[in-house]
């Protein structure tokens, strides 16, 4: 009988981290919610749409040369971004911004999607910038994703999720 309910606890725990999505952790990374290695600018479609998170695209298509970043479970926060700009008249490849900010959304089974805007940073023409804070996680989040956005909120690039079986 204890084989049998350790088998079965094993199951519950097997079940409950494909349920998780993003809250996977690997004796790796320690501590780590999400991690990513790469994000997708604005573009398209997306631009001053409204996206599933709740969150407006920023008014023109961006572009970015690399953006990383992991959130643990405490709520800490680092994002790396590298030329985060845009291409079009009149920037041409720059940067229009003094400050970009970031925001954690995530899935809660009661509150639906929480977005947690964090204080700006600072950044330039070249659209490069470090955040480096900590968010106060809502209980129950899942399925968390991270959006470099203005110092209001609109998103100019969002995480990307990291691919199985790398």
């Amino acid at each position: 009988m204890g084989r049998l309910r350790m088998a079965m606890a094993a199951l519950l725990g097997a079940a409950s981290l494909v349920v998780g999505g993003g809250a996977v952790a690997s004796a790796d990374d320690g501590d780590s919610f999400l991690q990513f290695e790469s994000m997708t600018p604005v573009t398209g479609s997306a631009v001053g749409a409204v996206n599933d998170r709740g969150l407006t695209g920023g008014g023109k298509p961006w572009v970015i040369t690399s953006g990383t970043g992991e959130l643990d479970h405490n709520g800490h926060l680092h994002v790396s971004v590298t030329g985060l700009v845009i291409l079009v008249a009149p920037f041409n490849g720059t940067n229009p911004l003094t400050q970009f900010a970031a925001v954690v959304s995530c899935l809660t089974p009661k509150q639906g999607i929480v977005n947690l805007l964090t204080a700006p940073v600072a950044t330039g023409p070249a659209g490069d910038a470090t955040i480096d804070t900590t968010v106060a996680l809502p209980r129950g989040c899942h399925q968390p994703e991270v959006f470099v956005t203005s110092a209001g909120g609109a998103w100019f690039a969002m995480s990307n999720p990291e691919e199985d079986g790398d």
